[in-house]
């Protein structure tokens, strides 16, 4: 990649670059925070769409802040790694972090798969909003693209991205495994309801049990304290070699950083790569806005509809 001299555009620091099948006009790199110099959200977005419209390979990355307009809430309470609690679990002197662990589903499995239960009747319940299928969309202008997601409802594959080109990073609540593991296997179970839910006590009258030495199921997904999680590792090489590739650019969508899993890959490939970094978070003061191009401090649904509304404007 060949660098050009730095210009000043409208308050932001535009870098020129080079590469192979990439128009050379927009790098952009903050000068400072963007309000302080009145770059408003629409010209931020101008610009991401610029970017997004020549990308050769794009790496999109998804957070729990993905999901919210779906009616799926954040699963950390804000500026924390502890799962936030829930009124009605508190109200029976649980607390979803003991809940969401190996420990629990080898010694309360009814009351940990109530919890989960509950997790999946919200999910089926609720659609991919309409950001999905614009993002998807954006990914489909490049040559390649790859989605990374922090998020274990379903939601890329459910809104119709393609599973070869898929890493859900934490698991999924619709894939199970032994809570052995007798085995490095999972398999998919979509059933909802499993069985009968009691709400005051949070119990599952029945669950999964894995079908080759009979223990109790529990979801495919990172719990806490767990040494148990099987892992993924097709969807784990896919990702590395899509990073190894290049990715010219990112997007990250609700991320607050706490877990800063997208933030640190992206950080990453922009320092190997160059990658030019876009962030879409509403909270200005998230890690990944820290440290991208181009932060858009929109929720979901709303600024990746208008960013694919924007590259379809310039396209024409």
């Amino acid at each position: 990649m060949i660098t050009r001299p730095a210009v000043v555009v409208e308050g932001l620091v535009a870098v020129g670059t080079r590469s192979a099948g990439v128009r050379s006009d927009l790098c952009v790199r903050p000068i400072d925070r963007a309000t302080e110099h009145g770059l408003d959200d629409t010209a931020r977005i101008e610009v991401a769409a610029e970017r997004l419209r020549h990308a050769e390979r794009l790496l999109i990355m998804t957070g729990a802040g993905m999901s919210v307009d779906s009616g799926v809430p954040a699963y950390r309470a804000p500026g924390t790694t502890g799962w936030q609690n829930y009124g009605f679990l508190e109200a029976i002197g649980l607390k979803a972090e003991d809940l969401a662990c190996p420990k629990a589903f080898e010694d309360d499995p009814a009351t940990a798969w109530g919890f989960l239960e509950w997790k999946r009747r919200l999910m089926a319940a609720n659609e991919p909003h309409a950001g999905y299928a614009a993002l998807h969309a954006l990914g489909r202008i490049a040559r390649e693209s790859f989605v990374q997601t922090a998020n274990v409802d379903g939601y890329h594959l459910r809104a119709g991205w393609p599973a070869e080109r898929l890493h859900e990073i934490h698991g999924s609540f619709w894939r199970l495994q032994c809570s052995g593991p007798c085995a490095r296997r999972s398999w998919e179970d979509m059933r909802v309801p499993l069985s009968e839910l009691d709400p005051k006590t949070m119990r599952l009258a029945e669950w999964p049990r894995c079908s080759e030495c009979g223990r109790t199921a529990r979801p495919h997904a990172i719990l806490f304290a767990d040494l148990d999680y099987v892992g993924n590792l097709p969807a784990e090489e896919a990702r590395r070699r899509f990073h190894a590739s290049g990715p010219d650019v990112a997007i990250i969508v609700g991320e607050s950083g706490v877990i800063p899993t997208h933030t640190h890959d992206a950080a990453t490939l922009r320092r190997s790569h160059g990658t030019f970094v876009i962030d879409l978070n509403p909270d200005p003061e998230a890690r990944p806005a820290r440290m991208a191009d181009v932060h858009i401090t929109l929720g979901a649904k709303e600024g990746l509809c208008r960013l694919l509304e924007s590259v379809e404007r310039l396209t024409r």
